[in-house]
């Protein structure tokens, strides 16, 4: 499974689909040879600007008769004030393709924010569980702080995840729409904006990665609370798994640590990441992105709970 995974296939496309979420989409063009991905650019007729544009990164690695999963990213609130910068931030800003390969090549170097005992502690996990992948969804994140009425916009983003853009990411990769399978993961804002969606529409995700969730100490318990009685609220034995991820020197990380004691206390199976670093896209290149899609890979490709 290893040596497969280092025989990438090498492919970098970009493409946009229509609107509608049966669309065809165009064959994608070479661009990369370097990159392992194939890139496509969806656009839809929207009217909301977080809702027109998502980029998808498919692996160039296809297994017969594989649906992949997904891990839908959302970016911080700095990238959200231009859209190009938000399609390219979980690339361009966080390096998220390389982390990705990284770890499908199954060998973590350390870096300034991943010590030498973590990258090796990942390294021979993925000695015994080799990286599986997954397809990566960048749409642009909406910003949360200017809503008139934020259950609403959040109610609308949702559907259209669902409704829209999932099936239109079905055009271009086989992907599984389950649950179970679609992940969410964000960063600062975006961390802030998966944690409502997570709460709201528990039904829609399967899991919840935090990182350096842009939420206030005195928030923490509120918000271990609706995670609870959200999953509390879903068939027994299908709860979600939460993970957070901070640093030492985040703006959040005590809010961070906060809330995940909290999640504890509420018995939502939570874990808990913390590395060296501050509040930048550096620590995301460094640490961040790599650490999100590691468990997102082995959360989202373990079988799904049994009913109780």
């Amino acid at each position: 499974m290893l040596a497969t995974r280092r025989a990438f296939l090498s492919a970098f496309a970009t493409c946009a689909v229509p609107a509608v979420a049966q669309g065809r989409a165009e064959q994608p063009e070479e661009h990369d040879a370097a990159s392992g991905f194939a890139v496509h650019e969806l656009t839809f007729d929207r009217t909301e600007r977080a809702m027109r544009r998502a980029r998808v990164y498919v692996p160039q690695e296809p297994t017969p008769g594989q649906q992949w999963p997904v891990a839908v990213l959302l970016h911080g609130y700095a990238q959200a004030l231009a859209d190009e910068r938000a399609l390219k931030a979980w690339d361009s800003e966080y390096d998220a393709l390389g982390a990705y390969r990284r770890l499908a090549h199954g060998e973590v170097p350390p870096t300034a924010a991943l010590d030498t005992e973590r990258a090796q502690a990942i390294s021979a996990g993925l000695q015994t569980t080799p990286f599986r992948g997954m397809v990566l969804v960048t749409p642009v994140t909406p910003i949360p702080y200017f809503q008139r009425n934020l259950g609403q916009a959040l109610t609308a983003y949702a559907d259209w995840m669902q409704q829209t853009l999932l099936p239109a990411v079905a055009e271009v990769a086989s992907i599984s729409t389950a649950p179970e399978a679609v992940g969410l993961a964000g960063v600062s804002m975006g961390g802030l904006v998966g944690l409502e969606l997570m709460w709201r529409f528990p039904e829609r995700f399967g899991a919840y990665c935090g990182i350096q969730v842009a939420i206030k100490r005195s928030q923490a318990e509120s918000y271990a609370w609706l995670l609870s009685r959200a999953f509390g609220r879903l068939p027994a034995g299908h709860g979600r798994p939460v993970r957070i991820v901070t640093s030492t020197r985040d703006t959040y990380r005590w809010a961070n640590q906060a809330f995940y004691y909290a999640l504890r206390r509420n018995r939502v199976d939570a874990s808990f990441e913390l590395r060296d670093g501050g509040h930048t896209s550096r620590w995301m290149r460094n640490a961040g992105s790599l650490e999100s899609l590691y468990w997102l890979d082995r959360t989202l490709h373990a079988p799904p709970p049994s009913p109780s």
